[in-house]
């Protein structure tokens, strides 16, 4: 069980969230609740259940939410495994192709376009003729 930093590290990344966000009331009922309030207070844990529900209702990252609420229940290394165990393999090649999207682009990575999708679908059959030579 992790303790300390881990109830920290998520109230400081709900705080924010929770006071720019405008949620009726209706429609955030665990905002609202007890169990939240002790949860941003750092005196209680979000249920890993409850993550993906609040993520929407905050109009954040559930991904990141809920690799801060994991870390309220197990250690660093124990996250890191299980992201690195569930998550879907990568190849090197695939690392090599990210690494150059990220290094092209000034700034944060935008969702593709139909232009870029198509634009790397034609990359890809050039690469595949190429190969087949």
């Amino acid at each position: 069980m992790n303790t300390g930093t881990s109830a920290s590290a998520i109230v400081d990344f709900l705080k924010p969230k929770v006071a720019e966000t405008n949620v009726p009331e209706d429609e955030g009922g665990f905002l609202q609740s007890q169990l939240f309030t002790l949860i941003l207070s750092g005196n209680a844990k979000l249920p890993l259940d409850r993550v993906e529900d609040v993520a929407k209702l905050l109009g954040c990252d559930k991904r990141q939410l809920f690799r801060l609420a994991l870390l309220q229940f197990y250690t660093e290394d124990a996250v890191r495994l299980l992201e690195n165990m569930l998550a879907n393999p990568i190849t090197d090649a695939e690392k090599m192709w990210l690494n150059e999207i990220r290094s092209a682009a000034a700034g944060a990575v935008q969702e593709p376009n139909c232009i870029a999708r198509r634009f790397v679908r034609v990359l890809s059959r050039t690469r595949a003729s190429v190969d087949d030579l």
